[in-house]
């Protein structure tokens, strides 16, 4: 267990939830020389990227890559000085057709060897319709380190050459716009697992095309560092894997915190937000405990700290009441798998070996209308029969996190209802895990005679050990309507709320997201720049005075 200094005053701020974005915004503020103090309410930092002991001697996160993780923070926080360090695979992605395995190489040329023997010509398609999308994010007058304007607003600055393509993703759906574009079933599922691959709404239904929009979001936001940019991959490829699995990152963020002073208090679950006269001023722990500082950030779901942890008196009746409101439909089911050894794939190219692709991430997913079946599944509260998933063998390239010659096989599963139409998760958890495996075993015929133990974790348990609100890993969904100036809700989207002193930060804020850090890094700098016009007024106040 992680334990601090038992202060609780003279604090600057308190950051409510140890996940990756309230450690890199305690990180920025702690560096910039205030007093910060982390409240986590498990044992363990990290949220879902923190490392966890799934069986006696195997650990790993509940995520699986930083496939975003943004570089300025790396720098910034000097991440790779406190011990941070990436492998950049390659190939990065091996996606699984039932006419055998598509290899996502980070050499432009060879994906599109494969795209055109999909269909001839998909290749020029396939990077057509993304350097449109990038033209279209450098149009929108959006950033990722900035608060968004709203959509209305957004959308009236749309030049008219543009007008069509901003209108087919934003307001039509992602199979209309990958059916106009791609001509073969293949290449929309390689999009279609980037644009919702935890997302419950099929790719049939309006504005689920907004996912293929982030990257060029965050590409329009600053420039290409190099030509190894990932961001510039064919298939919008990864950061790279940490070497210690995703518990890396969240060491090195609290090793930046601890280097500059910082606190970290885990078992330390907040229960209410404390204000006087307007302003946030602390908060109380479930066993009762104050914290005192003059500003708070909440890294949590926005939706807990609105419906469970502020009265209306904070930040009026209205708002509390349509924060509290915005759905969470989760659908994440986890599975780790203790291997006695690397499984053998079926279907890779030929000339390829199962040892060059082991350590390499692989989705399956065999087509829209599989993804499309496999949501609507979960709409009605039954588990697909073909569910659609993410995996890794983190141990490849991090073989420390098993007993020597041993392996983890992490996999994410899309789409688990949270709430089952029939039955309960108590006893359909080891069915659906079973029945996932057995999806597995096309891939890796060997698969079932190298598990030596496994460890599931259905959605009720995802909510319950990692207060993901409805399961859902995004604090909301990643959709038009909940993202820009809307998220978390209009009266906050630029990290502060009406409560003076009191902060957003995580996932439930723009630009929302998986493992990036942009939320943290942004809310540390609306808070030093409120410290920084504050300061400033003081001493014009004083200066005048005299």
């Amino acid at each position: 267990m992680m334990v601090s200094k038992d202060s609780g005053a003279g604090l600057d701020v308190i950051v409510v939830g140890g996940g990756h974005n309230g450690l890199v915004a305690a990180g920025y503020l702690a560096k910039a020389g205030l007093k910060v103090a982390v409240l986590e309410a498990r044992h363990i930092l990290g949220g879902p990227c923190g490392a966890i002991e799934f069986l006696p001697g195997y650990r790993s996160a509940i995520t699986n890559s930083p496939g975003s993780f943004e570089p300025r923070i790396l720098r910034d926080l000097d991440l790779e000085g406190h011990g941070l360090r990436f492998h950049r695979t390659d190939p990065n992605v091996v996606h699984v057709f039932p006419e055998g395995c598509f290899i996502g190489w980070r050499d432009r040329e060879a994906v599109a060897t494969q795209l055109d023997a999909f269909a001839p010509g998909d290749a020029a398609r396939y990077n057509s319709l993304l350097s449109r999308l990038e033209e279209l994010g450098r149009h929108l007058g959006v950033s990722v380190f900035e608060p968004s304007r709203s959509l209305a607003e957004v959308a009236r600055h749309v030049p008219k050459a543009h007008e069509r393509l901003f209108e087919q993703v934003f307001l039509g759906s992602l199979r209309e716009l990958l059916d106009e574009n791609l001509r073969s079933e293949q290449a929309k599922a390689l999009l279609g697992m980037v644009a919702l691959n935890a997302t419950l709404t099929p790719p049939s239904a309006p504005g689920t095309a907004i996912g293929l929009m982030m990257r060029p979001i965050s590409l329009a936001s600053s420039p290409v560092l190099d030509a190894n940019d990932p961001r510039r991959t064919a298939l919008r490829g990864s950061t790279g894997l940490p070497i210690g699995g995703m518990g890396a990152i969240i060491d090195a963020l609290q090793s930046v915190l601890l280097a500059h002073g910082g606190e970290v208090h885990t078992n330390t679950r907040v229960a209410s937000v404390l204000h006087e006269h307007g302003r946030a001023v602390g908060v109380v722990t479930s066993s009762g405990r104050e914290f005192r500082a003059r500003r708070i950030i909440s890294a949590i779901n926005p939706r807990t700290l609105f419906a469970d942890m502020l009265d209306d008196d904070a930040v009026g009746a209205e708002m509390r009441r349509e924060v509290a409101a915005v759905p969470m439909r989760g659908s994440a089911f986890k599975m780790f798998l203790a291997l006695d050894g690397l499984p053998r794939y079926r279907g890779l190219p030929d000339g390829m070996n199962s040892a060059q692709v082991a350590g390499t991430q692989f989705r399956i997913a065999s087509s829209l209308a599989h993804i499309e079946d496999a949501v609507l599944d979960g709409l009605r509260g039954v588990p697909s029969d073909e569910p659609i998933m993410w995996g890794l063998m983190p141990t490849v390239s991090s073989p420390g996190l098993a007993p020597a010659g041993k392996h983890i096989m992490s996999v994410n599963v899309w789409h688990a209802p949270h709430d089952l139409r029939q039955g309960s998760w108590d006893t359909e958890k080891e069915v659906f895990g079973r029945r996932c495996i057995d999806v597995l075993g096309r891939l890796m015929p060997d698969l079932q005679d190298r598990i030596i133990g496994h460890h599931f974790l259905s959605p009720v348990d995802l909510e319950h050990e990692l207060g993901l609100v409805g399961a859902n890993i995004t604090h909301g969904d990643m959709l038009p309507n909940n993202l820009f100036g809307a998220r978390p809700h209009v009266a906050a989207n630029d990290y502060r709320t009406p409560l003076e002193g009191l902060y957003l930060s995580a996932s439930g804020t723009w630009p929302g997201g998986y493992v990036t850090g942009i939320p943290g890094h942004n809310t540390a700098a609306a808070v030093l720049a409120d410290i920084a016009n504050a300061t400033h007024r003081h001493v014009r106040d004083a200066t005048w005075n005299s």
